[in-house]
């Protein structure tokens, strides 16, 4: 039975992800002890700012069209998408550079730091690469060339350390966390779009303008519906960094981010690697018609099974573990994740099925719920800035949360069963 689960399709595509993800997200977790001593929590939460504000432009650089690739039955559809993502990406790289000039001086004064100045022009160089990342991501989860997806991830985490590390030493502040993220995805994107960039003109020569707007058309849902919540998704995270920022400080704001970075860190290790090869393998049962509820429901359990223990211990001894490995000034960071610990496992439950709204084609339905918990989170952030209680703020947005995810799972495993056979 484990022989051959072991030889099969999904299982290898998962083991090659899983084991490019545990290399990617061990080297930030071996050298977070060495981060936290080298870094403040307010630098974190200048940190946060920064991915919040890239993020919340690099979700749509490619208009979503990034996710139709794995779709088309022929290549050459397949192709015309990567072209079409491409040139959004160009378009949205050179708006963000306009936005960046003429609202610099603004963004500089809210985040409250002069280092970041010169890092505020490479906004659009981050959303370029996320977009090329996203587009040749899922370009190699279609041909399956899932070793390539892996080799992007462990590069992006070599680059982020090592410049993290190099900036550290020279007391750089939250300047060096920037400039990390910066430089791991820049890498991220030239592995997987290397391909590419060796015969770029052989590859747009197979791409027609006619077979462009031909497939415009017929995935517009992913531009007019998916990239709206999408952005919006995003949106509501970054709303959360902005708000806690307003509300508090950048010190309490920097206790929320590293919590979330460490503990979202294992959380990946499974999470994206089943999200992307289930993304792959329920398209393609999708259109045969066949119900998708079994491979959820195996997924799942098997998920369950190799994560509650874990997660249960953290919940225990969180704030212990992190005085201990980050330092005592991390201690308060500890207390914030045990409350958030919760919320970040039933976000695991939930999602490696997240593309199953896409599938069948119900993204309007999975905006609502996104929609419900946006007003959440805002909520939650709002009564604890209120009242002056950021563990309040914590507490009602893990609560709350997680009541969602749990509706949620409900949802996406009811509609499992409801395969459409082609929705596009």
């Amino acid at each position: 039975m484990w022989k051959k689960y072991i030889k099969s399709d999904f299982a290898r595509h998962f083991i090659t992800l899983f084991t490019g993800s545990v290399i990617a997200q061990a080297i930030p977790l071996a050298i977070s002890p060495i981060l936290s001593r080298m870094y403040s929590p307010s630098d974190f939460g200048v940190w946060a700012v920064f991915i919040s504000i890239t993020s919340v432009i690099g979700v749509v650089a490619t208009m979503r069209y990034e996710m139709a690739i794995v779709l088309p039955a022929e290549d050459k559809d397949a192709r015309a998408l990567v072209g079409l993502c491409l040139l959004a990406t160009v378009m949205v790289s050179l708006i963000s550079l306009l936005g960046v000039i003429i609202l610099h001086p603004f963004i500089l004064r809210y985040m409250g730091d002069e280092k970041l100045g010169p890092f505020l022009y490479l906004v659009p160089l981050m959303v370029f690469s996320m977009g090329v990342f996203q587009t040749f991501n899922y370009w190699s989860t279609r041909r399956k060339t899932f070793r390539m997806n892996a080799s992007g991830r462990v590069g992006q985490s070599v680059v982020m350390a090592s410049v993290n590390l190099g900036m550290g030493a020279m007391n750089a502040g939250g300047s060096g966390l920037v400039a990390g993220s910066i430089a791991g995805q820049f890498i991220s994107a030239l592995i997987l779009g290397w391909n590419f960039l060796r015969h770029p003109v052989r590859f747009f020569s197979s791409i027609s303008k006619e077979q462009m707007k031909v497939n415009a058309r017929k995935y517009k849902a992913f531009a007019f519906v998916n990239s709206p919540h999408a952005l919006f998704d995003t949106f509501q995270n970054s709303a959360v960094v902005f708000m806690l920022q307003a509300f508090f400080s950048s010190f309490i704001l920097g206790l929320y981010s590293f919590a979330f970075r460490v503990l979202k860190s294992p959380a990946s290790l499974i999470g994206s690697s089943v999200s992307q090869v289930f993304y792959e393998r329920a398209s393609r049962m999708n259109s045969e018609g066949i119900n998708l509820k079994p491979l959820v429901w195996q997924l799942q359990q098997k998920l369950i099974l190799v994560t509650l223990l874990p997660f249960l211990v953290l919940f225990l001894f969180t704030p212990d573990i992190f005085a201990f490995i980050f330092s005592e000034a991390y201690r308060a960071s500890g207390e914030v994740a045990r409350i958030l610990i919760p919320l970040i496992f039933l976000n695991l439950m939930l999602s490696p099925f997240s593309s199953l709204p896409v599938i069948l084609n119900r993204q309007k339905e999975a905006f609502v719920i996104t929609i419900a918990d946006f007003i959440l989170k805002v909520g939650s952030v709002s009564a604890g800035g209120i009242t002056g209680d950021y563990r309040l703020s914590f507490i009602l947005m893990s609560v709350s949360g997680s009541i969602l995810y749990i509706f949620s799972l409900f949802w996406y495993y009811r509609i499992a069963g409801k395969p459409t056979g082609n929705a596009y």
